[in-house]
């Protein structure tokens, strides 16, 4: 278990920390999402509005690309128009719409009015709408989730009626699968109750409105799997997924398995493991990456597992990479339809943004307009996905034994071998593990073993089995049938 904090700026600024079984450090940040009332209102005063033609779409075939606005003020409209984002997405508290019951304020509701209208034609916005009243929950923290989804459902749709044709989608809360966001812990059945409350009220209001499953941690396949189960099939059009990641230096094209060979969900490339949960399921909704982004900072990492033992974040030159690695392979993946960059600023703890807090361009920055312009320009696969290659020395197929037998493997790999396995019939006979001895992953490892088991085997046929395992556990299988004779038999 390894500890994930999740920073909040203002009203949660201080760190929360969540235990969970992962092969890495996460913590997707949230500086925005409960933004107090004075300093949105703030950002909602200023003036401006966004006068920059929209860029050409990438490709129909790749990702839309679009990005999280640090408030929904004309100057953070302004900032996506010029970077040529379709999409956007801002959190929406419902606290603020409704801070007593059935009272609607006017002044924030006036003010989403005023900022929605100033998006450009053709911008489509995300509203992920969080937060529970205490009038409704009876608790002071506003993560509580809704005592009855009927009260959430019933202000989704009054904002749905309100901003109809306005807004593209509507995201039903935001990492309900973590304790800092969902209070009590992830609660598969009670989420469901709220997605069933909530994807009719937004229909009835809006038809045209898209309900997304709140974005979860990393991609939390898990969780998914727990919603189905719960009956969550039908009640939303795309399920949301976020990567962006704390103390996270691998580029896209790297990934984990865990033990059981599934992609880890902390893996850029682990919604593959979000499709196949939902075609598992009879589901075909598509992904909606409503959060990805790595942190630019040299500082060493300071939280969980990790702390002290790497870095903290990458280069910005890494950054702007990786940005067009993860495109690349989001273009590969027609089901991802959407990819958004978390946040379109640097602004306080958050460094992962396309642009300083002074407003000056990261390289990420460009690479991401390239994206927008041009669509995906790289070459090649996204991630290694084939086992090491295995060559059998001895013993060859059909091969005629008595008494102990000498077995000799050699497996290839150029992300590195990480075990061989020998087996007879399904029957471990050894493994061979070379990061013990070696502390590393060499490309190429050779097994050798005189088996004296052998000679205890039943007489006749038998299967032979080496199974190679690479770095980023991908495995390749070779069988070989070996016949075990009597002592004293000739072998040929």
């Amino acid at each position: 278990m390894i500890l994930r904090t999740q920073l909040r700026a203002l009203t949660r600024l201080a760190p929360l920390v969540a235990l969970r079984s992962l092969s890495i450090f996460r913590t997707p940040l949230r500086t925005l999402t409960r933004l107090s009332t004075a300093a949105l209102l703030a950002a909602c005063l200023l003036g401006g509005s966004a006068g920059t033609a929209l860029l050409a779409p990438a490709p129909a075939d790749a990702a839309e690309a679009g990005v999280n606005l640090n408030g929904l003020s004309p100057a953070n409209v302004a900032e996506a128009s010029a970077l040529g984002a379709r999409w956007v997405r801002v959190f929406v508290t419902w606290p603020d719409l409704e801070p007593a019951k059935g009272v609607h304020s006017a002044f924030w509701l006036g003010q989403y009015d005023r900022l929605l209208g100033a998006l450009p034609k053709g911008t489509h916005a995300i509203l992920d709408f969080v937060d529970t009243p205490s009038w409704e929950s009876g608790s002071a923290a506003p993560n509580t989730p809704p005592s009855n989804p009927a009260d959430y459902a019933s202000i989704l749709h009054f904002i749905a009626q309100r901003w109809a044709g306005k807004v593209a989608a509507y995201e039903i809360w935001n990492e309900e699968d973590t304790p800092l966001w969902w209070a009590g812990g992830p609660n598969p059945a009670a989420y469901t109750q709220l997605l069933q409350a909530a994807y009719p009220a937004v229909k009835s209001a809006d038809p045209a409105a898209k309900v997304v499953l709140g974005g979860l941690t990393g991609n939390d396949y898990n969780f998914l799997e727990g919603v189905y189960k719960a009956g969550g099939k039908g009640y939303f059009d795309a399920v949301g997924v976020h990567t962006d990641t704390a103390c996270d230096v691998n580029s896209p094209l790297t990934f984990l398995r865990n033990n059981d060979g599934q992609i880890n969900e902390d893996s850029f490339i682990g919604y593959r493991e979000v499709h196949a949960t939902e075609v598992a399921n009879g589901d075909e909704a598509p992904i909606w990456m409503t959060e990805m982004s790595w942190r630019t900072t040299g500082a060493e990492c300071t939280e969980g597992a990790f702390a002290g033992q790497k870095p903290e974040g990458v280069s910005e030159g890494q950054q702007a990479k990786y940005l067009a690695q993860a495109y690349h392979c989001l273009a590969q993946a027609p089901y991802v339809q959407l990819g958004l960059w978390y946040p379109i600023d640097d602004e306080g703890a958050v460094v992962s943004g396309l642009e300083r807090a002074n407003h000056s361009h990261k390289p990420s920055y460009a690479a991401m307009r390239n994206y927008i312009e041009h669509g995906d320009r790289m070459k090649g696969a996204c991630g290694d996905f084939s086992g090491p290659k295995i060559t059998v020395e001895h013993p060859s197929y059909g091969d005629r034994y008595t008494g102990h037998l000498f077995i000799e493997v050699r497996a290839t790999d150029s992300q590195g071998i990480a075990t061989i396995r020998l087996l007879y019939d399904g029957h471990s006979i050894r493994n061979f593990d070379p990061f013990v001895e070696k502390r590393g992953y060499p490309r190429t490892v050779y097994a050798q073993i005189h088996w004296s088991g052998a000679r205890h085997i039943s007489f006749g046929k038998h299967t032979l089995t080496i199974l190679a395992y690479d770095k980023l556990k991908n495995v390749s299988r070779t069988n070989v049938e070996i016949v075990h004779l009597p002592e004293g038999s000739h072998h040929r």
